[in-house]
This record gives structure tokens, sequence and C-alpha cells, in this order.
């Protein structure tokens, strides 16, 4: 049965769908909310339009069943005021109303109506348009996930691209200025580049095998790594800052630990971390690493010398999109996409990345805790 005294009727199972039925008569309320929860939809009512608005506020419905003839605010003023605002302005919206004259239904049509149907109605046909609403809705909503998450993943390959494509474009331009005797740097030069590509066909596999919409669930590896590949994977990069005049030392105190981490994707947040300092660091100047076991993690702290974070970098740097008040100190491009890979990345290795200014106030620091290997 439906009660008045309670806004909502809540189901045992998850329900088809949420309905908001707005009429100034109960017992139409009542007539038509039975009708929904028998199908599986949950029910809320309105008995006036200024009260229907106050429940979208409250909690955004599928579908809005709305009578047309009420005191104070008459249906077709309810649905303007629906399409007015960007949150509801596509909410679907069916009249529902014993006028059933043909100036009455385009005059609905014309305030945003989605369909109308009129009183006395057929329990079968409600149902349908009830329905075909719902999926409607929800089909567009989809697409309409599956459309971001697609651009997300475009943008993180193109940005997770561009690191180890300049990394290799640097080493191949020192490649070619060296002398002959030089042969010993270029051997590590051409290693790094085979690695670096390796790094890059790798990214593009993983993320050409995963779907768009499956995005959010793409499976990753967990694997047992040595401390000493983190250590290399971050002295790596001494090459891309003595690019810039920065010099740059890493201190090493976790001999003979194991992490347990997905080992590309741990390189993809190690490489943004990195690319970050080194990108933000002014020419001349010192960043220092440091690895060190603690309290089951294996702490990367990574600090440099440049401009470190106002209170606003501080609250949303981790978004997307999110440019810091920071500008690159050599001419670099910044997407603002660096700082939320590396962090959905490390949250989803069961790691924790933090960043803050330095307590000394002369530059930022980040601190990536990843966790020991346990044979347990």
């Amino acid at each position: 049965m439906f009660i008045d005294e309670n806004p909502t009727i809540s189901l045992r199972t998850p329900a088809r769908g949420v309905i908001l039925v707005v009429d100034d008569q109960m017992r139409n309320i009542q007539v038509v909310g039975t009708i929904l929860t028998q199908e599986g939809y949950e029910v809320i009512p309105a008995s006036s339009g200024t009260q229907a608005l106050q429940r979208v506020a409250a909690r955004l419905p599928d579908l809005v069943l709305l009578d047309v003839v009420m005191p104070e605010m008459d249906g077709f003023e309810v649905c303007k005021k629906l399409r007015e605002h960007h949150d509801t302005a596509a909410l679907p919206v069916i009249f529902v109303s014993a006028a059933d004259d043909a100036d009455t239904v385009v005059r609905g049509l014309e305030a945003g109506g989605t369909d109308y149907v009129s009183k006395p109605f057929n329990r079968a046909e409600l149902l349908a348009r009830v329905r075909n609403q719902v999926e409607l809705k929800r089909a567009r909503e989809t697409a309409a996930r599956i459309l971001r998450e697609r651009e997300n993943i475009v943008s993180m390959v193109a940005h997770d691209l561009k690191n180890p494509i300049g990394a290799i474009r640097f080493s191949a331009q020192t490649l070619a200025e060296l002398k002959p005797e030089q042969r010993h740097t270029a051997e590590e030069l051409m290693q790094h580049i085979v690695g670096t590509c390796d790094q890059v066909v790798e990214l593009v596999d993983r993320f050409l095998s995963n779907r768009a919409q499956e995005a959010s669930q793409e499976r990753f590896y967990l694997a047992r790594i040595s401390s000493e590949q983190v250590r290399d994977m971050i002295a790596s990069w001494k090459q891309t800052a003595k690019r810039k005049n920065i010099s740059f030392d890493v201190r090493f105190k976790a001999e003979g630990q194991h992490v347990r981490v997905d080992l590309l994707i741990l390189g993809q947040v190690i490489d943004n971390l990195l690319s970050n300092a080194v990108k933000f660091s002014p020419i001349g100047s010192h960043i220092q690493a440091e690895l060190k076991p603690e309290r089951g993690h294996l702490v990367v702290s990574i600090q440099d010398e440049g401009p470190g974070f106002n209170d606003s970098d501080l609250a949303r740097m981790f978004q997307d999109y999110m440019r810091l008040s920071a500008r690159p100190t050599g001419g670099e491009s910044s997407t603002g996409l660096g700082l939320a890979i590396a962090k959905r990345g490390a949250d989803r290795m069961g790691a924790l990345l933090a960043m803050d200014n330095r307590s000394d106030g002369k530059g930022a620091v980040a601190k990536l805790e990843l966790p020991l290997w346990s044979e347990a």
C-alpha cells in the first residue's frame, strides 16, 4: 500500500527505476504508486508542484509522472522549471491528465514534456511508456559514461606515451653527438632506447586490449619486484634532469627489500612524478629521491626545489586536466593529467601517494608508499 506520510517506498530488491509521481489528489498518487511498486519501481510522491521541485532537488529520479491541473503551480510550469536547470533539463516527464484535448497535449509537449497519457489510463500502456522512458534515460547515461571513459583513456594514453617518446628522442640526439671513444656511454643509451621502446609497446598493448567501457575494471598484475628495480626506474631519470642542468641523486636504504606492485603501472606512476619534478624545477636546481622501508612499506620520497603548491593546488591536484599554479621552467607542455594518472595507478596497486610542500618551504615533495611483499 502507498503511504502518504512516507515520501519514498523502498523495495527489498533493487528498483527498476525511481519514479516521481506528482498529483494534488492523493488517491491518484496511491493508484499510480501501487501499479508502479508492484512492477518493481521505487515511487516518490509529491502532492504539489512546489513539493515536486523540492523532491527532485533532494534526489534525482529516473522519470516524472506529472499531473497538469494543480493549484498554485500547474504541471506546465513545473516542467518548464525542470527544463531551466542543467541537472534536470534532460529528465523525462510524462504528463498524466484527464485533459486530453489536442491543445492541452500540444501545450504539454511544448512545455518540455516527453510524453502524454490521458486519464483514465490503461495500466499496460502506462507501464510500457514508463519502461520505455526509463530505459532510454539509462541508455543515454550509459552512452555518456562510455564516451567519458573513452576520452579519459585516449588522454591517458597520449600523456603516458609522451614521456617515453621524449626520452627516446633525447637519447637518440645524445647518441648522435657522441665521439667514437665514448662507446660505453653509447651502449647505455642504446639499452635505454630499447627498454623505453619496450615500455611504450607494452603500454599500447595494455590499453588496446581493454574496451573503453571496461576501463575502470582494467585487469592488472601484481608481482614481486625488488627495491633495486624501483631504484633503477628512478635513477633512469638522471639523464633527463641533466639535460636541464638539474642535479639528481638517489639515496637508497632498502637493500634486499621487495614490493608487491604492477611493474607497468609502477613505471607510469614514477615517470609521472619525476616528469613533474623535472618539468617544474628551475634550471640548476637539485632533485633528491630516497628509498627506505618503513611500517610495512617501501617509502619513496622525491623532493625538488621548484615553486611548490598553493592551497588551491593542494585541494585539486589529483583531478583530471587540472593545471596547477606552477608553470614548466623549460618550455615543456603540461596537460594537467600527470598527477591524476599517478594517483589512480597508486590506488589500484594498494599504494599510497601524497603530495605536499617541503617542510623547509623550498620546493615540493612526493611521497609514494609501496606495500612490501609478504610471503604469508
